[in-house]
């Protein structure tokens, strides 16, 4: 059953607020070893869906998990074990476009809003390069709605990459409400993948 979330107050940019207040309490109450556990399934069932997808060698940028985030080791290890290249996002100073680098997760560093990332001076790979970004959210839907922390890095390199490249949002099963509020320019994805299911965006 998905989650409703009570009404926000207002459509778009004003009912997020309260739905990130919402779903990140939801994220947050799971025990450490709960995330730990579910990780790995919702890891387990996004290897299977892109390597479906995926051309053999293809590069995939993934983040370091935040907190109560979906953690993403398991896939990092699975998608590298099967050949394709892995890349971690780097905030840059002058722009909303992230910048990428095909680094080990062991490798990415303490950074500016408590991210690990990588090192400037580590390989750089072009967004256009990506075939399929993996991406972390709040709040997400059926219809490949995500709700972010607001400040726009992903629907900006979004927006900047391939039109072919695949958008897959991995989360928690609590994360998945019926609807997000939602702006004309936030970006959508291909996929919702939980640990109870992996939804498709039709």
């Amino acid at each position: 059953m998905l989650l409703t979330v009570p009404p926000p107050t207002g459509q778009g940019s004003r009912g997020k607020p309260a739905t990130r207040r919402t779903l990140l309490a939801l994220r947050d109450a799971l025990t450490e070893r709960e995330r730990a556990e579910l990780s790995v399934e919702v890891c387990a069932s996004a290897a299977v869906w892109l390597a479906g997808r995926l051309p053999a060698g293809a590069m995939v940028a993934l983040y370091a998990a935040k907190g109560s985030e979906v953690d993403v080791s398991a896939l990092d290890g699975a998608l590298r074990a099967a050949g394709y290249g892995v890349a971690y996002p780097r905030v840059l100073d002058d722009g909303r476009v992230l910048a990428f680098h095909a680094v080990g997760i062991d490798e990415l560093v303490p950074s500016r809003f408590g991210l690990r990332e990588p090192s400037a001076d580590a390989p750089e790979t072009a967004v256009a390069d990506i075939a399929a970004f993996v991406i972390p959210g709040l709040a997400f839907d059926r219809q490949g709605g995500r709700i972010g922390w607001g400040r726009g890095h992903y629907d900006a390199t979004l927006a900047a990459a391939a039109r072919d490249t695949l958008r897959v949002g991995l989360a928690f099963e609590c994360q998945v409400v019926e609807q997000v509020p939602r702006d004309p320019h936030d970006a959508l994805l291909h996929v919702i993948i939980t640990e109870v299911a992996t939804y498709t965006v039709a």
